[in-house]
C-alpha cells in the first residue's frame, strides 16, 4: 500500500472513530421510572432499551476493530491477513477498513472454523 492510501485510510478510520464515539456519548440508557407506566409503555421502554444496548454493543465492537486497525497502520502491518498472513484485497479494505482477515479466513471465521484472536 502506498503511503498515501494509509494516509487517506488512517483519516477515514480517525473519522469513523470520532463518529463512533460521539454516538456511544449520546446513548442514553437510563429510565425514567418518576411515574408508573402502564405495561404496554414499560414493555416498549425495554424493548428500546434493549434495542439501544445492541446497538451501542456493536458500535463499541466496531469502535475496537478500527483501534486495531489504527494500530496495525502504525506497526506496518495494516492489510496483511491476521491469519494466514497473505494481503488483504484492497477492495475488501476500501468497503472494510478495519478488516483483519481475508476474505478466505473471514469465510471460516463467520462458520466457527478460526478463532477470532
Amino acid at each position: 500500500m502506498s503511503e498515501l492510501n494509509l494516509k487517506e485510510i488512517k483519516e477515514n478510520l480517525l473519522a469513523e472513530r470520532e463518529i463512533l464515539i460521539a454516538k456511544l456519548k449520546g446513548n442514553d440508557l437510563s429510565v425514567d421510572d418518576a411515574e408508573t407506566p402502564d405495561p404496554v409503555d414499560l414493555a416498549v421502554r425495554n424493548y428500546s432499551k434493549n434495542v439501544m444496548l445492541a446497538v451501542s454493543e456493536n458500535e463499541s465492537r466496531q469502535l475496537g476493530l478500527i483501534d486495531e486497525a489504527l494500530v496495525r497502520i502504525e506497526d506496518d502491518e495494516y492489510g496483511i491477513c491476521q491469519n494466514c498472513e497473505k494481503e488483504i484485497v484492497p477492495k475488501r479494505l476500501a468497503a472494510i477498513p478495519w478488516a483483519r482477515y481475508c476474505i478466505n479466513c473471514q469465510e471460516l471465521v463467520e462458520q466457527g472454523l478460526l478463532d477470532e484472536d
